[in-house]
């Protein structure tokens, strides 16, 4: 586990610390950089759209039955916060705030009973430093990642 100021790594799977990406390092993807302080940024769309504080609970629990759990953002602004946490690397991770961030949405669960006020996101970070995907987990979801 790596500790950093107000949040903890608790686990990273296939990352290539020989590349530096993400916000505050040059931009090597295509077309325009994202603006990694908006929240509208390409940087973030499957995310807010999927994950989102404006998702509707019904569409995240028929997901969660049809796939897998499915979590949910309070606050859209900790999306960026997540990223900004995250490693400057390409990779997958798991990461505790330590403070309430979301819902979780279980299979055979109900969208009026999801699992509340976790802590921990996993994220996974594209090649060209965008966020692939971001959203809540409960604490013991690991990654499993071959």
């Amino acid at each position: 586990m790596v500790h950093n100021a107000g949040y903890d790594i608790i686990q990273q799977e296939k990352v290539d610390t020989s590349v530096l990406v993400g916000s505050g390092y040059p931009w090597i993807g295509s077309g325009s950089e994202p603006q990694w302080d908006k929240i509208t940024s390409k940087a973030y769309g499957h995310t807010v759209s999927d994950h989102g504080s404006n998702a509707k609970a019904s569409r995240m629990q028929d997901r969660a039955n049809s796939q897998e759990a499915q979590g949910q953002w309070y606050n859209d602004e900790d999306i960026i916060e997540a990223e900004n946490a995250t490693p400057k690397h390409p990779g997958y991770y798991i990461i505790d705030f330590h403070r309430p961030l979301g819902r979780v949405f279980v299979k055979g669960g109900s969208a009026d009973n999801p699992i509340e006020n976790v802590t921990r996101a996993f994220i996974q970070r594209r090649d060209d430093g965008t966020l692939n995907t971001t959203y809540p987990v409960t604490d013991d979801f690991r990654l499993t990642i071959n």
